[in-house]
């Protein structure tokens, strides 16, 4: 995140974020957000609210003037969520080992044949049986979406690549764990490619939807889309990879608390409140946490790289409720608060009640609540409720019920915080350094965002009893974030200096004779190729890149160590272009 490009005057920056509620656009002109837009997510045709979006954040705006467009998109995400993606063919080479039956969405189709931990190919699968199979299995299940991943497939990926060539004549869609991920770990890497592919119709459909959007507003500009990572791709590229772009909110989140300027080095934790969830992100010394693998696709573990951010049920248009003499407070959400037209009290409501948010109508919102406060006391005089200690005995006005509602959103806030934390200072262990100086992550400091925060932001504060942040802008950080997003790719090189081999799975490259000897030779390697890659896609090459990790492990014949395994991950470094004023 401390990667940052210095850009002179005349470049502007449009940034969309699509959010569960919310769809939020901003326009940056160098250094400082000169329109902003905060319009409601349309669930059912996403582009409606966009095009609001746009629409308000471009009356005075020359759109010849914009250099990029980058969005932050619900829509793979929510794709996943509700169970929508279409129904993947997904192909597996395990070789020997165990029955992956049970971990993966769908039952697989198994494939013979093996690649061992080397990358050598010790039984070939044969095409011939591929392409019988593939029939079989496609007549069964009428999908033209299909995924391959065998187990070493990082080591080489030829296997992969030769039986996607069989499956092409049969599937329109077809997604390689290699080419998504180089990381070793065959669940994750098959579990990405399954999602990759299930996803990809809807992201190609709302691609064509956004691109047509922006021609009809003459925005030319060209159009890039973000990352879980915190990076951004030209939306072209992203068609063969939308798993990536799966809970890029949280990302979006990240990157416009950086371009804000407002973390600093202490142990921060940053709050992002919409209107249905609170996003929970721990920062050290600056950064933001990753997730160690992956993240979690419903229940499934994959390969995708995000940042650490986990989410409450609590928003400024949390439901309240009365159930069994309990006041609760989300974590559901059924419309907008009272004051804006809704038909139920929210914890929006009660903050106009108690004068920390000035919007909607103060007198619909009152009512609601004293309401509720009468339902209260009847539900008390009923005698179906044991008042001992019970908070509801207090409920007589509009007010208190709004304090009370208050105090129980905290209460979530406060609680999902400290399991984050919980979480963070359980991780396993292993430096001999962190052992000797164990980080423990105490917070030190609170930033909030969101368009909730300048309501709730500083009762948090308080009642943490901690120094809490509120930047300008933060309604729409998260837009911000997207269109400050510098582009990301990642690659990963192996090399076995026995076989001479060098192989980089996300490309398909696997090259005999390799020279190369030392892990800093790689290193040097991966740098080189990064950049390629980067030029090749039309990407900033100004930035640094990142060594993510360095794996070098001896092979041992003989009870001598005679050759070795390296394996280096690098990639452009994510984080964002420059700081907003």
């Amino acid at each position: 995140m401390d990667s940052l490009l210095i850009l002179k005057g005349g470049y502007m920056l449009l940034g969309l974020d699509v959010g569960g509620t919310f769809t939020d656009a901003v326009i940056i002109d160098g250094y400082r957000v000169i329109a902003s837009a905060k319009k409601r997510t349309t669930k059912d045709n996403l582009m409606h609210g966009i095009g609001e979006a746009l629409d308000a954040v471009l009356q005075n705006c020359d759109t010849s003037l914009i250099n990029q467009v980058t969005l932050s998109t619900t829509v793979v995400t929510n794709t996943i969520v509700e169970g929508k993606e279409q129904p993947v063919d997904l192909y597996v080479v395990t070789g020997p080992g165990r029955n992956v039956d049970d971990i993966f969405p769908v039952s697989p189709i198994y494939l013979q044949g093996y690649t061992d931990h080397r990358g050598i190919v010790v039984e070939r699968t044969p095409a011939d049986a591929v392409r019988g199979i593939a029939n079989m299995v496609q007549a069964r299940s009428g999908t033209d979406l299909a995924a391959v991943s065998a187990k070493f497939g990082v080591r080489n990926p030829q296997e992969e690549l030769s039986i996607t060539e069989e499956l092409k004549n049969t599937y329109h869609t077809i997604s390689n764990g290699s080419l998504l991920s180089g990381s070793l770990n065959f669940p994750r890497r098959t579990i990405s490619a399954y999602f990759n592919s299930a996803v990809t119709p809807v992201f190609t459909v709302f691609k064509k939807n956004v691109e047509d959007a922006l021609s009809a507003r003459n925005i030319l500009a060209p159009l890039h889309i973000l990352k879980a990572d915190g990076g951004s791709l030209p939306m072209e590229h992203m068609v063969s990879r939308p798993v990536e772009t799966a809970f890029t909110g949280p990302a979006a989140t990240v990157l416009g608390l950086s371009a804000l300027g407002v973390i600093g080095n202490k142990h921060t934790v940053a709050l992002d409140i919409g209107g249905t969830t609170t996003d929970i992100s721990l920062w050290k010394y600056g950064k933001p946490l990753m997730t160690k693998n992956g993240v979690s696709i419903r229940e499934y573990p994959s390969a995708v790289r995000s940042f650490a951010v986990t989410s409450v049920g609590i928003g400024g248009e949390s439901v309240i409720r009365l159930k069994n003499g309990n006041l609760t407070v989300g974590p559901e959400r059924v419309g907008p608060s009272v004051a804006l037209g809704g038909i139920e009290p929210t914890l929006g409501d009660a903050l106009i009640v108690l004068g920390h948010a000035n919007y909607g109508d103060f007198n619909l919102a009152s009512r609601a609540l004293q309401d509720l406060a009468d339902a209260i006391q009847a539900t008390l005089r009923s005698n179906n409720v044991n008042t001992s200690n019970n908070q509801l005995t207090l409920i007589k006005t509009a007010s208190d019920v709004a304090r009370l509602i208050v105090e129980k959103a905290l209460q979530t806030i406060q609680h999902g915080i400290n399991e984050v934390v919980k979480v963070e200072n359980k991780r396993p262990i292993y430096v001999v350094a962190d052992i000797v100086n164990p980080d423990v992550f105490v917070p030190e400091h609170i930033v909030v965002v969101g368009g909730t925060a300048p309501s709730l932001g500083p009762s948090i504060g308080e009642y943490l009893e901690l120094p809490v942040t509120i930047p300008e802008n933060a309604a729409v950080a998260n837009a911000i974030g997207a269109a400050l997003a510098l582009s990301t790719i990642e690659l990963t090189v192996h090399v076995d200096t026995k076989r001479r081999l060098l192989v980089i799975p996300e490309l398909g490259v696997k090259q005999q004779n390799c020279t190369l000897k030392r892990a800093e030779q790689v290193v040097e390697r991966a740098k080189e190729t990064l950049s390629e890659e980067a030029i090749r896609l039309g990407l900033d090459t100004v930035q640094e890149i990142e060594v993510i990790s360095i794996e070098d492990f001896p092979v041992v014949e003989g009870w001598q160590s005679m050759e070795r395994l390296i394996t280096v991950k690098v990639q452009l470094a994510a984080g964002v272009k420059h700081y907003v004023e």
